[in-house]
């Protein structure tokens, strides 16, 4: 039988160093993948998710057995995410490319059977909805990533966000409204 996370955290506070392998393994995707989209950059979200499991090590001993695990993580991640988003205000991001190779390597890929021109409308479907999102204002996305794709309830996410129950539903509800407009073309192409 899997031990749940709050079980996992306890032991590992009692000094179970497995645990907390425990907890990295079932908690690392979820993680990474809330910090990229609030985010928006692959890097960045890779160091806030390290940072988070970090902290937790650190912090062990604050952790309240008495509150759920995934409020607890998601917290923390989501304080790192948004100290990230303030100090990227005052930096600027360069990309360099590297002149030390002349040549380019080719790479053949099998074809996997799906219909070019399905997957390429999959594709640019996936661009639109990916690009609708990204342009959601920050909570709105922020609420709306813990809801769809971490399955949070309202409730935990107010304990998350520290905020009341009430902004939670309205932040979920102007973000579906704004999605709701902003793919409405692609809606409409869908149906017709």
């Amino acid at each position: 039988m899997t031990q749940s996370d709050e079980d996992l955290m306890k032991a590992y506070q009692l000094g179970d160093v497995m645990a907390m392998q425990h907890i990295f393994e079932h908690n690392k995707s979820r993680i990474l993948n809330f910090c990229y989209r609030l985010l928006g950059n692959r890097a960045d979200a890779e160091d806030i998710s390290a940072e988070v499991f970090l902290s937790m090590v650190k912090n062990k001993h604050l952790y309240d057995p008495q509150r759920t695990f995934s409020t607890w993580i998601f917290t923390i991640a989501r304080n790192l995410c948004f100290n990230r988003l303030k100090s990227r205000k005052h930096t600027v991001s360069m990309w360099f490319s590297s002149h030390e190779q002349d040549s380019f390597e080719s790479w053949d890929v099998a074809d996997q059977g799906i219909d070019s021109r399905e997957s390429l409308a999959r594709q640019e479907r996936a661009g639109h909805v990916h690009k609708a999102l990204a342009g959601l204002p920050l909570e709105q996305r922020e609420v709306l990533e813990l809801r769809q794709y971490q399955g949070f309830s309202y409730a935990q996410i107010s304990q998350i966000k520290g905020c009341s129950l009430e902004k939670v539903k309205i932040l979920i509800f102007r973000a579906k409204e704004n999605l709701r407009i902003e793919l409405s073309s692609l809606i409409k192409e869908e149906h017709s």
